[in-house]
C-alpha cells in the first residue's frame, strides 16, 4: 500500500493515536489498533476551524496544515482525540474562511477518531465482509474501513459532490480505492448489495428502510437515529424476514443530521388555538436521557429558540405538520406561559414524557431498543413486548 505524504512525525503521531485510543478501550481488537497505526489522518483533513461561541453566533478560525506558523497546532489537533470542522455552510473551511473569521452553521467534519473507533469495534466486521459507509465526509473511515477489509469490499456515499471527489482524492493518494458515489444516503446503494454491515455517520429519524433491504440476513445496521432534540446510536440484526431489531448503544455518540435533496414543503403554523400555564422548564430537555424520551413523544418537531419585544428568551418547538409550542419565561413563582396551535399540542406530549419517564425510574435511551421492518418502525423499551413509540417516517 501506497504511503504518500507520511513522514517519520507523522508515522509516530498515528502510532501514539492508535495506542492512545487502545488505553482507553476505544480500539478493542489488533486489527483496528493496526489500522489506525497505518493511517495518516492529516491527508484527510488538511485544514480545520475552531470554534467559539459569542453573542452573534458560533465564530471560526481556520487552523490550516500549508501554514508553516500554524503547522505544529494543525498536526497537534489532528492527532488528537477531536472532532474537527472540515465544512461550512457547505464550503471547504480554506475556501470559508479565506478572508478570515465567519460565522454560521458547519455541515461537515472529521469525527473524533475515539469515537470511531468504538463504532467500528461495534460493527463487528471480520476478514471478507462488505461494508456500506452513508456520510464519506473527508474520507478518513473509509481508509480505515479499506486498510481493515479491503477496497474490494468497501462502499462509501456521501450527498455532498465536493466531500466526495475529495476524498477520492485523498484516499487514491495513499493507494485506497473504495467504491465511492455521490447519492441521498436514505437510499443506501443497492449495486454493491446485500452488504454484511451497514454504518451511518449522519443522523435519520429512523433506519431507512433501504438499508434493511440492502443487508444481508444477520448483518447488522448500526445507525444514530435522532430527531431535533435528541437522539443515540442504535445497533440492530437484520433477519431474514426483513425485520431488524436491536437496542440502543450504553455509550452515547451523535452525527449531524444527514442532508437530502429531496423537497420538504414549508409548513403553515396556525393561530394560537391553546394558551395556559405550565411548572414544566424547558430546561428539562437539557437531561440527555429525558430528552430522548421527549423526542419519542414529539416525533419529528424541532425545537428552536427566539427573542421576545421585551428581549426576554423564548423557547418553542414545531413540526412539518404544522404544529407548534411557545414556552415563556418564568414568572416568580415558576409558572411559564404556553401558547400552542395545530393538531398536536406539543408541550403537552413533552409534559406527558416527563410524567412516564418519572413513573419508569428515568431509564435512559441504554433501556430502549428498536424493531423495524420496511412499512413501521417502533422504539421500545426493556423489551420488544414493552411500552413502544412509532418512529416518522
Amino acid at each position: 500500500m501506497t504511503r504518500t505524504g507520511i513522514g517519520s512525525d507523522t508515522e509516530r503521531r498515528a502510532e501514539q493515536l492508535a495506542d492512545r485510543l487502545a488505553q482507553a478501550g476505544d480500539i478493542i481488537t489488533p486489527a483496528w489498533r493496526n489500522a489506525f497505526a497505518r493511517v495518516p489522518r492529516h491527508v484527510f483533513v488538511p485544514s480545520y476551524a475552531r470554534y467559539e461561541h459569542t453573542p452573534d453566533g458560533v465564530r471560526y478560525t481556520l487552523v490550516s496544515g500549508d501554514d508553516p506558523d500554524q503547522r505544529q497546532e494543525w498536526l497537534d489537533g489532528i492527532y488528537a482525540d477531536e472532532t474537527l470542522i472540515t465544512q461550512i455552510k457547505g464550503e471547504r473551511v480554506e475556501v470559508a474562511l479565506a478572508d478570515g473569521v465567519r460565522r454560521g452553521a458547519w455541515t461537515s467534519s472529521s469525527t473524533a477518531p475515539g469515537l470511531m473507533a468504538r463504532l467500528l469495534e461495534t460493527l463487528d466486521v471480520a476478514d471478507g465482509m462488505t461494508v456500506l459507509e452513508i456520510g464519506t465526509g473527508t474520507g478518513y473511515n473509509a481508509a480505515l474501513l479499506n486498510e481493515r477489509l479491503g477496497a474490494g469490499n468497501v462502499t462509501s456515499i456521501d450527498i455532498d459532490e465536493q466531500l466526495v471527489e475529495d476524498a477520492r482524492r485523498r484516499l487514491a493518494s495513499l493507494g485506497y480505492q473504495p467504491r465511492l458515489a455521490t447519492v441521498d444516503g436514505r437510499d443506501g446503494f443497492p449495486e454493491g448489495a446485500p452488504y454484511d454491515r451497514v454504518i451511518g455517520t449522519c443522523a435519520f429519524p429512523n433506519i431507512p428502510p433501504t438499508w434493511i433491504a440492502q443487508t444481508k440476513p444477520g448483518g447488522l445496521i448500526l445507525a444514530n437515529v435522532a430527531g431535533g432534540l435528541a437522539g443515540a446510536m442504535v445497533l440492530v440484526r437484520v433477519d431474514a424476514d426483513g425485520t431488524a431489531t436491536g437496542r440502543y448503544l450504553s455509550k452515547w455518540a451523535g452525527f449531524m443530521p444527514a442532508r437530502s435533496r429531496k423537497p420538504v414543503a414549508e409548513p403553515t403554523y396556525p393561530d394560537v388555538d391553546s394558551t395556559r400555564e405550565t411548572l414544566l422548564s424547558p430546561d428539562a430537555l437539557d437531561e440527555p436521557t429525558f430528552a430522548f424520551l421527549a423526542q419519542l413523544h414529539v416525533g419529528d418537531a424541532s425545537p428552536y429558540w427566539a427573542t421576545r419585544e421585551d428581549g426576554s428568551p423564548l423557547f418553542g418547538l414545531a413540526a412539518p405538520d404544522g404544529s407548534w409550542a411557545e414556552i415563556h419565561p418564568a414568572d416568580d413563582h415558576g409558572r411559564r406561559h404556553v401558547e400552542q396551535g395545530g393538531p398536536r399540542v406539543l408541550w403537552d406530549l413533552v409534559e406527558a414524557a416527563h410524567t412516564s419517564w418519572e413513573k419508569l425510574n428515568r431509564p435512559n435511551w441504554s433501556a430502549f431498543g428498536i424493531t423495524a421492518n420496511s412499512t413501521e418502525q417502533r422504539v421500545w423499551l426493556t423489551t420488544p413486548e414493552g411500552p413502544s413509540w412509532p418512529l416518522p417516517n
